[in-house]
């Protein structure tokens, strides 16, 4: 299981260290090299742009197989492609063998057979269940068996052979016999026993296992995707293509697997007949030296040797069909060293969008989620489990490893400006030493020594990188350091092991794969294998890891392996560089490639001699390093031609071996590439050898005949030497000069002396180090220091005297100036000249300017002693402190105690204490208070200073008290009366402070004795005061915050009358009314149908008409504004008659309007009902105004009581309780301490509703009248038979069919013949309408008023009514006028708009569901009333025509009118029953709807749910 490592240091400069990139990698070498890698990440503003041409860069990437990568899984691959290898050179099919469902990890199991001592120790001790544990089977223990059987099927022959060890040795330690072949048989393969044809056989005692020994390639999965793993693998299951002759035997024969067991004959042989045996041709059997069994000898395709089929282990059935090769051939064959493994090229060449689309497309799809939604741990763990999977075979392609010289570098170069102007930001960025194009031949840098350019070294490489795509572990040529910079794209993760633990590691990857080590010892060198960091970490070996994002660079250090993956689809570019401290580890990787045999990339002498040519162009640290590793070269090399002259060679030659191609003076043996000196033979002049390997070079030359070709002589090399020496010595007799000037106490140098050892450091290009950093840090500060005693004592400039020395303490007390110095820190910096290790002047001038400042110190210190310095003085001290730019301890005592004096003055202007008598300054305010104590606290403590701090404190508290308790007052918190108040106030004016609480309580004091007084007022008048009057007055005291006792005797008198006023308006007032209380009890001042409108929208109406009304209701109410009672009673009176006449007058007017007397341009005349609109349909008589009205506009009379009547909502303006209830009331009335304009309205009404019914009563008890109510009382009881009777027959004929002209009879009411109209004299009819009009108007139910409008009734004759509802269309013709064509037109209008407005459908629908009471419900409920109120006869006017033009508008209007407001069920059939509600909101009901019946709702009154 994979865990991730630690992480690796992440290094981040700053601009100054960013400069120098070799300087800061030498910087963090101390840390970084202990984890090998380290990432850094430059400053922000460092981002290159992107050089490539990405529309001409093309690559062909590298083919990768995941799980081949692993060095677990190849050397699996490989063992199983030897044994694969092994049984097909034999003509035999491979077939992976499968244990418990999986397949067997052969190489597991013989590695654990291995392990436990071999095959045969491993059966002796029977450890076959040991060994099942080893291979990590969760198995019985009789799979040992099974596993013991596969072994020695499949894998021991394979081990014989792999042992070397001779067949006939092999036969003989097994006891196996020579045998006669009687007739062909089939042995299966795997066994290691022979078959005898002419002799019984026994039988291996070993019970049989049901286990399938072999395993179909085609019907297993895991073993048909081992047959891809790697471009070398062959067999398992499938034979090789130059061996498609062959075929397996099992194909040839099918044998029972029953038929075909291992049978062994145990067959005693003599030895003499053994030694007697002699070969006698070379066509016998190698095994068993005899030429019997022709047709079952075979003949080796390989070497020509024969050997019989069962002699053979295994031994074969038959004769194989095609090559076959014998023990001998196999082992050569299989023992022959594996060609190396490597990557293989992809067949298509990409560009970089068609690569990353490709990549993208891939990782969205492996993952199943976008590319950028993928985590980086995921992706870690992911593709190490690959890197281990043996089945899942991955494939991921990476372009690695591809030349900037052909294809371009990410970064911009100066050679690009052949081909293309830079920009000044890509000039910048060409020329930077980041620039992985500079870095290896910037000068600390051994690389820019090497002539040619080596691509991936001195030239950088770039990387593409997809998905999974990886990097193995390894580490650089010569072991150099390496850069790569991530360009764009995805993260790559690296893992990196430290220098120390690298010979651990190359341990530890040798000991897990010794086979591939043993073929190829430079395999890590390959970059072809890697290992899961948590192994490596679990053996003891130190990994850390990354992830490099876009931007940042990763360092590698000498010789530290690394490895890694891409994340996604990325871009890098990647190069090594030589710095100064890779010099004695490149010597010790180039006697690492010399014991390797790898061949090396340069010559490491090549490149110290280059460098050791030229020393005084090094730098020292350089030099230094060369002579060292120079002096280690000179003297092995003087070592290595004392051995040649030893061995006799003499001969010697120079050779210019720097002008030689690398591969032309390699050493034959360990290809190494040679530069100081070389040997040749005379046999093989175009080969050479090291000095190392002199004794190989060749074995038929003498070695006096050798030939020694060298570069430079022993002699020339000591005078390079010595020139590097001095180099590298020049800073040391550098650093003994700067000790020694560090070391003088007297006679020290000058600055201008150090100066010059400073610039001999910069010439020599010396390193950075202690004593340098310590000498630029003395020059510094020593020129600091030159320059600030000189201006001390010399150009120091003095202040200007300030006039108001406050201004310096602005800037010298809040922190002092920082550019002065303090007493001390000129002593320190007196201290600081003469420590110095130059002598610098001006150091007496310093001593005298610090005795001067001593001198100001003691008179300033004598100055603030006094008890009460004067301000004179101390301005005058301040002035003087100017002149000195220090920062003294006394200067700000000195602002401290100007600042106490001015504060004192503050304190005593405010209190008024130097101006007593000065009367026109305002006392001292609150905020200016507080002012004064917050600036006394920020004054230096002192004894005037406090005594004034206490004094302001307590004044402020006893200030802040008394305003305390005033806010209470005001705010009610504390409940005070006018003489506690009054208190407060008082007490209040003694303190010499402005207290606004205080003040205004003095105000609230005013307007409470005010409205005592107005309540006084009041109460002492003669009569009781109005509702209105206390109303008021409880409205200025509720404000109010001083406590009065009247005000609660106030609240309860206007309570007592509130309640009686809700309690009236509830007898009177209707529901919803329009009208006030009072409006309702006085006589009606203004007659007019213009409150109609309002009525009609009082379900519509806002809050802002409700208002409003309430304003024009409130302004026509009061008759009177006189208090005195009397003359309430006359204006009430007169107010009666004024009604009673306008009343009369309006009646006429109507009457003429219903006949057609009017004026025909007066518009108003055609208008009707309170919507003031032309007659329509049906339409109802008021019994006081005789106007007309809309069924559709006002609330339908009840049909309960046939002698009922309409009055308009306009006349009909209350309940009109009884007379009784009227008098209760006014006993309540007389109870209350109050006047109210209602109650008196009440008493008024009253005294004329009896003075009405007395008159009444004298008219109605005269012998007429008698005569005639008992006619009348009689013939409302006919009449009332007849409807009953009527209503039956309307019963009787719903249910059958009729014609649309029936509802004309239906709608009559038949009459006796018998009962005439009752007849009364003209006085006393006329008498008796005055008298029902009067009772009309009055709001009180009296039973007088039924009676006379009975007899009036009475006298009525009967008529025909078809006329009042039903016109006829030539009357209506005749009739017509101009202005009601206009307001038809008009009316058609305005219908269709609210059609397009509201949508066809809805109308139709709403039509359809009261579509059955058109007409005949209409007709038959409402015919009660149409009888008895009906258009007057005689001559029908001009407005009646707009009652048949716009029928269908009338029954619309109609319906709406009539919708039920319930969750409707929508009854349908001929005759609907409805109910109106009688609560108050007067809408329509289905009676279904409801759950009543047609006669409950005629016989009682019916209230919605709502109301």
């Amino acid at each position: 299981e994979f865990y991730a490592p630690p992480e690796c240091p992440v290094f981040e400069p700053n601009e100054e260290e960013f400069a120098d990139p070799l300087g800061y990698i030498n910087k963090i070498r101390p840390i970084a090299e202990k984890a090998g890698i380290c990432k850094i990440r430059p400053p922000p503003h460092w981002q290159p742009p992107f050089a490539i041409d990405v529309e001409n860069f093309r690559f062909t990437p590298r083919v990768q197989r995941i799980n081949e990568l692993g060095i677990h899984t190849r050397i699996r691959l490989q063992f199983i492609e030897n044994v694969a290898k092994f049984w097909d050179l034999q003509g035999q099919v491979f077939k992976l063998p499968h244990v418990g469902g999986k397949a067997l990890d052969l190489y597991g199991l013989h590695d654990s057979v291995r392990q436990l001592g071999g095959f045969q120790d491993v059966c002796k001790n029977k450890l076959w269940n040991t060994v099942c544990n080893k291979v990590s089977l969760s198995l019985p223990k009789n799979f040992g068996t099974v596993l013991r059987q596969h072994y020695e099927r499949i894998l021991y022959p394979f081990d014989i052979m792999k042992s070397g060890e001779k067949m006939e040795s092999v036969a003989s330690e097994l006891k196996l016999p020579t045998v006669k072949c009687k007739k062909k048989t089939m042995h299966q393969v795997g066994g290691n026993q022979s078959v005898s044809p002419e002799s019984p056989m026994k039988r291996s005692k070993r019970k049989p296992v049901d286990e399938p020994l072999f395993a179909d390639v085609s019907n297993n999965k895991e073993l048909a995707k081992l047959q891809l793993f790697g471009p070398k693998m062959v067999g398992l299951g499938l034979m090789a293509e130059q061996k498609g002759r062959m075929r397996s035997y099992m194909s040839s024969y099918p044998v029972d697997p029953a038929e075909t067991k291992i049978k062994v004959e145990n067959m005693e042989v003599k030895k003499e007949d053994i030694a007697s045996a002699t070969i006698d041709s070379i066509d016998n059997c190698k095994m068993c030296s005899k030429d019997s069994n022709d047709s079952l000898l075979l003949l080796c395709d390989g070497c020509d040797d024969s050997y019989h089929t069962f002699c053979l282990i295994p031994p074969l059935q038959n004769v194989p069909i095609g090559e076959w090769r014998c023990p001998k051939c196999i082992a050569k064959e299989c023992n022959k060293k594996t060609q190396a493994y490597g990557f293989e090229q992809a067949r298509k060449e990409y560009t970089l969008q068609s690569f990353g689309e490709m990549a993208d497309a891939f990782k969205s799809e492996y993952f199943t989620k976008p590319v950028h939604m993928v985590p980086t741990e995921a992706v870690e763990r992911e593709f190490w489990r690959l890197v281990g999977s043996l089945e899942e075979d991955l494939t991921v392609e990476y372009g690695a490893d591809i030349h900037v010289i052909e294809n371009g570098s990410g970064f911009p170069r100066m050679c690009d400006a052949e081909r293309r102007q830079l920009s000044s930001e890509e000039e910048e960025y060409a020329k930077s030493g980041w620039n992985l194009n500079n870095l290896p031949v910037q000068e600390q840098s051994l690389l820019r020594s090497i002539s040619g350019d080596i691509s991936g070294m001195k030239i950088p490489w770039v990387y593409v990188g997809m998905c999974f795509s990886a990097f193995c572990w390894h580490i650089e040529d010569h072991w150099t350091y390496s850069i790569n910079y991530m360009h764009w794209g995805e993260p790559k993760t690296w893992y990196g092991i430290p220098r120390e633990d690298a010979m651990k590691f190359e341990q530890v990857m040798h000991d897990s794969a010794p086979e591939l080590f043993r073929h190829h010892p430079d395999l890590l060198h390959h970059l072809v294998t890697t290992m899961n960091p948590a192994t490596l970490m679990n053996k003891g070996v130190r990994v850390v890891r990354t992830n490099q994002c876009a931007g940042e660079f990763m360092i590698t250090f000498p010789r530290a392996y690394h490895a890694g993956f891409n994340q996604g689809y990325n871009f890098a570019e990647a190069v090594n560089f030589c710095p100064a401290d890779w010099v004695p580890v490149g010597r010790q990787c180039v006697a690492h490639y010399r014991k390797m045999k790898k061949t090396c990339v340069f010559s490491h002498e090549e490149i110290v001699c280059k460098v050791a040519n030229n020393p005084s162009s090094l730098d020292v640290q350089v030099a230094a390093v060369i002579y060292r590793d120079m002096l280690i070269m000179m003297q092995q090399e003087k070592e290595l031609r004392k051995q040649l002259i030893d061995l006799g060679i003499t001969k010697a030659d120079r050779e210019a071996f720097e002008l030689l191609p690398d591969d032309e003076r390699q050493c034959l043996f360990c290809r190494t590439t040679c530069f100081l000196s070389a040997v040749t033979c005379p046999c093989k002049p175009d080969s050479l050898a090291c000095l190392y390997h002199v004794k190989n070079l060749c074995s038929t030359c003498n070695t006096t005949d050798y030939v020694l070709r060298y570069r430079y002589s022993l002699d020339e090399l000591p005078p390079i030497l010595h020139k590097l020496k001095q180099r590298a010595e020049a800073f040391d007799t550098w650093c003994d000069m700067v000790n020694e000037a560090f070391k003088k106490t007297s006679d020290k140098l000058t600055l201008p002396e150090l100066k010059v050892l400073l610039s001999e450091s910069e010439e020599g290009k010396f390193p950075e180090n202690d004593l340098l950093q310590r000498l630029k840090s003395v020059v510094n500060e020593a020129e600091i220091c030159s320059r600030v005693s000189q201006q001390l004592v010399n150009t120091r400039k003095h202040r200007t005297r300030l006039k108001d020395p406050m201004s310096t303490m602005s800037v010298n007390a809040a922190g002092m100036n920082r550019c002065c110095l303090t007493l001390n820190e000129i002593k320190a910096f007196y201290k600081q000249l003469q420590n110095l290790p130059c002598a610098l002047p001006h150091l007496k001038q310093v001593s005298e300017y610090i005795e001067n400042i001593q001198d100001f110190i003691a008179s300033v210190e004598v100055g603030l002693g006094k008890e009460e310095p004067a301000m004179d003085e101390i301005t005058k001290l301040l002035e003087d402190s100017s002149q000195f730019d220090l920062d003294l301890p006394q200067i700000p005592l000195l602002h401290q105690a100007l600042q106490q004096a001015r504060w004192l003055k503050d304190v005593r202007s405010h209190l008024l204490l130097e101006d007593p008598e000065d009367e026109d300054r305002a006392p001292v305010t609150l905020e200016q208070l507080r002012k004064l104590i917050d600036d006394g606290i920020s004054v230096a403590p002192k004894q005037s200073v406090e005594r004034a701090m206490a004094e302001l404190q307590e004044l402020l508290v006893l200030a802040e008290s008394w305003e305390a308790k005033a806010r209470d007052c005001l705010t009610n918190k504390v409940q005070v009366s006018i003489t506690g108040a009054t208190s407060i106030t008082d007490k209040a004016k003694q303190i010499p402070v402005a207290l606004p609480q205080c003040a205004k309580l003095g105000e609230a004091i005013k307007k409470a004795q005010a409205w005592l007084n107005k309540v006084k007022s009041v109460q002492n008048q003669d009569y009781y005061p109005y509702f209105e009057v206390l109303e008021a007055l409880s409205h200025q005291a509720r404000p109010m915050s001083i406590k009065m006792e009247q005000l609660a005797l106030i609240e309860s008198q206007i309570s007592s009358a509130r309640s009686w006023k809700e309690q009236t308006s509830k007898i009177f007032l209707k529901k919803n009314s329009l009208f006030t209380l009072l409006q309702v009890l006085n006589p009606r001042v203004e007659i007019s149908s213009s409150v109609g409108a309002k009525w009609r929208k009082r379900k519509n109406r806002s809050s802002i008409d409700d208002q409003h009304l309430e304003k024009t209701n409130k302004s026509n109410t009061n008759l009177s504004d006189s208090t005195d009672p009397i003359k309430v009673v006359a204006e009430f009176k007169e107010a009666e008659k004024k009604e009673m006449e306008m009343l009369i007058l309006l009646r006429e007017s109507n009457d003429a309007k219903a006949l057609g007397f009017f004026d025909a341009d007066d518009e108003d005349a055609v208008l009707y009902c309170i919507c003031k609109k032309p007659s329509s349909g049906f339409m109802l008589q008021c019994e006081v105004c005789h106007d007309w009205f809309h069924t559709s506009c006002v609330p339908l009379p009840k049909l309960n009581n046939s002698k009922s009547r309409f009055l308009c909502p306009l006349c009909h303006r209350s309940r009109r309780p009884h007379l009784t209830t009227i008098l209760s009331l006014l006993l309540q009335l007389q109870r209350l301490p109050v006047r109210i304009r209602e109650g008196e309205a009440l008493q008024c009404l009253t005294e004329r509703a009896m003075s009405w019914q007395d008159k009444a009563r004298r008219i109605l008890s005269t012998d007429e009248c008698q005569n005639a109510l008992q006619r009348a009382v009689k013939l409302a009881g006919d009449t009332e038979g007849v409807e009953k009777n009527n209503s039956r027959r309307r019963k009787q004929r719903t249910s059958e069919s009729h014609h649309p002209d029936d509802e004309k009879k239906l709608c009559k009411i038949e009459r006796s013949a018998d009962v005439t109209p009752v007849c009364l004299s003209k006085e006393t009819k006329s008498q008796l309408e005055s008298m029902m009009l009067e009772g009309d108007i009055l709001e009180v139910s009296l039973p007088e008023t039924q009676n006379i409008w009975r007899i009036l009734q009475a006298t009525q004759p009967m008529k025909d009514d078809n006329h009042h509802y039903h016109i006829s269309e030539s009357t209506c013709e005749n009739n017509k006028s101009q202005s009601l064509k206009s307001s038809e037109r008009d009316e058609d209008k305005k219908r269709k708009k609210r059609e397009e407005q509201s949508g066809g459908k809805r109308k139709k629908k709403l039509n359809s569901k009261v579509g059955q009471l058109n007409h005949k419900s209409i007709t038959n409920n409402y015919y009660l009333y149409r009888r008895r109120h009906t258009w007057p006869s005689g001559k029908i006017s001009n407005h009646k025509v707009k009652g048949k033009t716009s029928r269908r508008k009338r029954e619309n209007e109609r319906n709406r009118c009539l919708i039920c407001f319930l969750q409707c069920l929508q009854p349908m059939g001929e005759e609907v029953n409805w109910v109106q509600c009688d609560g108050g909101c007067e809408e329509w009901f289905h009676c279904v709807c409801v759950e009543i019946s047609a006669s409950e709702a005629k016989d009682s009154d019916y209230v919605c749910q709502s109301c």
